[in-house]
């Protein structure tokens, strides 16, 4: 992995975003690019500002020297320069100025990943959660999606949730492609079933092609509601990130609705990687 992209509203900052976008960044060896996004979600005229993190340093410079700063972004460019400076990150900025979802969505067609805070929200009317910036970009984005934790220590092993459909393999693959790094890292396949039915061939198909990606492979059968089932079993892990595929269907798409994410996201305190074909 090369590229990876932070999201952020260009007039708020989440520094927990930002110091999980630098882990995986250093982790990776990538380049972090902060997105700062300003526009208005209603207007379409882009304008979009690309500067190099030294760039972006030496615009923030006045606001440090204690001059007046006249653009508030650039305070929050500065902070995101100076975090990755200080981790050892190689950074850029972009300062996107048309409408936030668009312009992220165009980013992400030429990146490898998207990091975002969960609480970005560009709507004042906006009162779901996760807000419609996040819905769409988990719908749409064309590289796979971080929902960043809102606190982040460490990542000590990594949970599939798997349903036994293709896109749930697909994200599995995904995730081990872009991330060799966690090859030592525990890895547990979480296969949720409604009924009693089995798939031994299956399992032994998956466990033989993750073995050789990862070092120490688990299987958990749950039975019973996939939502329920993989939140309770979520609400007991820490320092993991959940890997889920195919939005707008299966477990994803429930837990995406305010009563679900509200407790994935805001209980389980883990990162969780998006994607789908």
């Amino acid at each position: 992995m090369e590229k990876i992209l932070l999201a952020m509203d260009g007039y708020k900052q989440n520094t927990y975003a930002i110091d999980f976008a630098c882990y995986l960044a250093k982790l990776t060896h990538s380049r972090l690019t902060g997105v700062f996004l300003e526009g208005d979600p209603e207007d379409d005229e882009a304008e979009i500002i690309r500067l190099e993190a030294s760039e972006a340093l030496e615009a923030a410079r006045p606001f440090t020297a204690g001059v007046l700063a006249t653009d508030p972004v650039l305070q929050r460019v500065h902070r995101f320069h100076e975090a990755c400076l200080s981790r050892e990150v190689a950074a850029k900025v972009h300062r996107d100025r048309g409408v936030p979802v668009d312009d992220i969505l165009l980013e992400s067609r030429f990146s490898d990943l998207i990091v975002v805070d969960p609480e970005t929200s560009f709507r004042k009317v906006d009162k779901g959660f996760p807000g419609r910036f996040i819905r769409d970009v988990l719908l749409a984005a064309e590289c796979p999606v971080v929902v960043s934790p809102y606190q982040f220590n460490s990542l000590d092993e990594v949970i599939f949730a798997y349903n036994g459909t293709s896109s749930s393999v697909f994200a599995i693959k995904q995730f081990t492609y872009l991330f060799p790094e966690f090859k030592r890292k525990k890895a547990v396949v979480v296969d949720v079933r409604t009924g009693e039915e089995t798939a031994i061939e299956e399992q032994y198909k998956m466990k033989e092609w993750l073995s050789a990606h990862y070092l120490q492979v688990d299987f958990v059968l749950l039975k019973g509601d996939p939502s329920d089932e993989l939140f309770g079993y979520l609400l007991q892990r820490k320092n993991a990130i959940v890997v889920l595929g195919a939005y707008g269907r299966g477990i994803l798409s429930r837990f995406l609705k305010p009563s679900h994410a509200s407790l994935l996201l805001r209980t389980i305190n883990l990162p969780i990687f998006i994607t789908h074909r």
